[in-house]
């Protein structure tokens, strides 16, 4: 979680609080907090609350964080059968959940969920923004366009690895997924940052045509991926999330990583199984 999430946390657990306070909870300096108190006063996040005796000096002011200011969605979208299945989370500010739904639909355009999210997101909700899952190797520019238009917010796509990221600093997020490119998204100073292409990097095979039951190529193709993230990022923590694991691979993963790496220490390494796609109602069990 970044500083300015753990103000808002900090704010809805204790209703109000002065610079002083949220500096201490966020553990950045006071000059760093005012810029950041600041900055969510002008967007409407906070509000002052009113002035507080500071023991004989001079009165501060103390902040609260508005609750009604305004949610994210996210959508997931992915096929299930013939069938495309949707999944809207409505989170709040800091990232936490407040709502969900799913639905299938027999075919998918720009209107097709508008009834669906008029009614789940009412005008009188303040909708900050909206970030778009989209299927396994595509990409939906035309759905962008139109939720954009129509909710008059900003509207992105995420990639897998962004939608599972950690807001823990120095923590790298990675997706790998059967026929899918790689993608990887780093958590750090604060923000969560996307890497580039990884599947240009140079590998013995392609991603998208790897065969995961070959185990001696996905552990030199993963590893010989992880050496490179180490190198270039030098993240503190690792989590790898996959739909290929067995714990005798990830084993082998990870001597190959830290022989790759010799003689740096290599970052904490996690591994999980990705999660099911939409309208999925298979259970992946957590892979440690």
């Amino acid at each position: 979680m970044n500083a300015e999430d753990t103000i808002r946390r900090y704010l809805q657990t204790h209703g109000e609080a002065t610079r002083p306070q949220l500096a201490t909870a966020a553990g950045v300096s006071t000059v760093r907090t005012g810029q950041m108190v600041a900055r969510l006063c002008r967007t409407g996040e906070l509000e002052e609350a009113g002035l507080q005796a500071s023991g004989g000096g001079r009165p501060v002011m103390r902040y609260r964080y508005r609750a009604a200011h305004g949610e994210r969605l996210l959508l997931h979208v992915a096929r299930s059968g013939r069938a495309w299945a949707v999944r809207a989370e409505l989170r709040d500010l800091c990232g936490g959940l407040l709502h969900a739904e799913s639905r299938l639909y027999a075919a998918l355009c720009e209107s097709s969920l508008d009834a669906w999210l008029d009614a789940l997101l009412p005008r009188s909700r303040r909708l900050q923004g909206i970030c778009l899952l989209p299927p396994a190797g595509d990409s939906a520019p035309a759905l962008l366009r139109h939720l954009a238009a129509r909710y008059s917010c900003p509207v992105r796509e995420l990639s897998p690895a962004e939608a599972l990221a950690e807001h823990t600093e120095g923590t790298l997020t990675l997706c790998l997924a059967r026929a899918q490119h790689p993608s990887a998204a780093f958590f750090c100073g604060g923000s969560l940052r996307p890497c580039g292409p990884l599947w240009l990097l140079p590998m013995p095979a392609d991603w998208t045509q790897l065969d995961y039951a070959d185990h001696t190529l996905t552990e030199e193709m993963t590893s010989r991926l992880l050496a490179v993230l180490c190198c270039t990022l030098s993240p503190r923590r690792i989590v790898l999330h996959a739909d290929f694991l067995s714990p005798k691979l990830i084993a082998r993963i990870r001597f190959n990583t830290s022989a790759k790496l010799r003689p740096l220490p290599p970052p904490e390494l996690l591994f999980a199984e990705l999660p099911n796609p939409p309208g999925d109602n298979t259970k992946a069990a957590p892979c440690r």
